[in-house]
């Protein structure tokens, strides 16, 4: 009888996994063989630049190298941020991150780790007048909070990042500023 129900479960299962890989694993070839060409919407980051915060001293408080390239078959965007100076003499904080295009949502996607163990997700509609606004939230020390980043488009080899957090009443609060040019 044990030989019985283990062979009607391994035929479940392979049928499970049949209808499976029918139902989701088999796209339109064409839409699969391609990127979506609303990544090109993120070639503007492709590069090496050297970003300080705050944005306009004299004496930055922290200066990283934010390195974005195409991979994973033009599919994504991988980025790479190592902090060279860091502000009060701090261990310096690295991140990862992938930045796409979600065809379901309709939307850009950023997600980043860092190696301080904050982590955060953020989606995009597109740029508007040199403006990209992502949205999202942050997690950070066993918190998720919401966290909003605009991006203004100074030339072709600069931008400036402001990072907004909620306050009280509601509305965004400025608490990071930095400028990226080009290396």
């Amino acid at each position: 009888m044990k030989s019985f129900w283990r062979s009607q479960i391994l035929v479940l299962a392979i049928t499970l996994s049949t209808i499976s890989y029918g139902a989701i694993a088999q796209p339109e070839e064409s839409k699969q063989s391609q990127p979506p060409p609303e990544l090109s919407s993120l070639e503007y980051f492709e590069g090496t630049c050297r970003c300080q915060q705050p944005a306009a001293p004299a004496s930055p408080s922290g200066i990283f190298t934010w390195t974005v390239r195409l991979d994973l078959n033009d599919f994504w965007y991988l980025g790479n941020a190592e902090e060279t100076q860091s502000p009060n003499e701090g261990k310096p904080v690295n991140s990862r991150e992938f930045l796409g295009y979600n065809a379901a949502s309709q939307k850009l996607v950023r997600s980043v780790v860092v190696g301080n163990g904050n982590s955060y997700n953020l989606t995009a509609s597109d740029w508007q007048d040199g403006k990209l606004v992502w949205e999202g939230t942050i997690t950070r020390m066993g918190e998720s909070i919401p966290l909003r980043q605009e991006i203004i488009q100074d030339s072709a080899d600069k931008f400036t990042a402001t990072y907004f957090i909620p306050d009280d009443p509601g509305n965004w609060k400025p608490v990071v500023n930095e400028t990226c040019p080009r290396s």
